[in-house]
């Protein structure tokens, strides 16, 4: 084992790209950006965490697009989500940035302000991202690929109770483990209940009560979402004279 960690760190190399960008305020000519991230020399990589530093992180929305802008990952997620879901947890494998291939990361402000932010992505090199596949192959398993279900930068107006947002998934079952919000909401004034069909998922809680839970955990016992079958949210504001902004970030799995 030690000198397996030995071989690692002298064969793999430490790289975290990270870039940063001025956006102007909503409807400026500059609001929206798209920075491009590679491998180290332009080699297999394996993205694990992003994180993102600067101001404004409740008012600007990221998406992701692998395989040179062609794959989306998640769509419009509020920077500060990406922080909650990838502060103190990464992903359990990667998402690759396959050989000479670009990921876009598409920053776009939505608040009244300029803002400058600074986002990051952190994994395994192409030697470090090899090795840990050969490790899940050797021992009967396939490494883990992560795929996103999420709710992109949706407005929740004033007063509402239990609007329903349903989000679409794939065509096979997928497993969930952890989720993350972001919200422009200065208090405590939005709610969320979570539900697949008649299954209830999640009951009516505070979006920090969610943030909280699985700020440092996985759930406690991963939830298996049926195929072709809406997730939906049902959110409800009780602040009756302001609309918030809300998105959501969860991290499956393929089963």
């Amino acid at each position: 084992m030690k000198n397996s960690k030995e071989q690692l760190i002298k064969k793999a190399s430490y790289y975290t790209p990270a870039k940063s960008v001025e956006l102007d305020a909503s409807g400026g000519a500059n609001d929206e950006q798209t920075i491009k991230f590679t491998g180290l020399d332009n080699e297999l990589y394996g993205v694990n965490r992003f994180l993102a530093g600067g101001t404004g992180l409740n008012e600007v929305v990221a998406t992701a697009s692998f395989n040179n802008g062609r794959d989306d990952k998640f769509e419009e997620i509020h920077l500060n989500c990406l922080n909650q879901l990838f502060m103190n947890r990464s992903l359990r494998g990667a998402l690759p940035i396959q050989r000479g291939d670009e990921m876009f990361l598409t920053l776009k402000n939505t608040g009244a302000n300029p803002h400058i932010v600074n986002t990051e992505i952190i994994g395994f090199d192409d030697f470090q991202l090899q090795q840990k596949r050969q490790k899940y192959e050797s021992n009967g398993g396939q490494f883990p690929k992560p795929e996103f279900v999420y709710l992109k930068n949706t407005t929740i107006p004033a007063g509402t109770t239990k609007s329903k947002f349903s989000i679409s998934l794939p065509s096979y079952k997928l497993r969930l483990y952890r989720m993350a919000f972001a919200t422009d909401d200065p208090g405590q004034n939005l709610t969320v209940a979570i539900r697949q069909a008649r299954k209830k998922i999640k009951p009516e809680v505070y979006i920090s009560q969610l943030n909280n839970e699985f700020k440092n955990m996985d759930i406690i016992l991963p939830q298996t979402l049926a195929a072709s079958t809406p997730f939906d949210l049902f959110v409800s504001n009780a602040d009756g004279a302001n609309s918030y902004q809300l998105s959501m970030l969860a991290e499956c799995y393929k089963i």
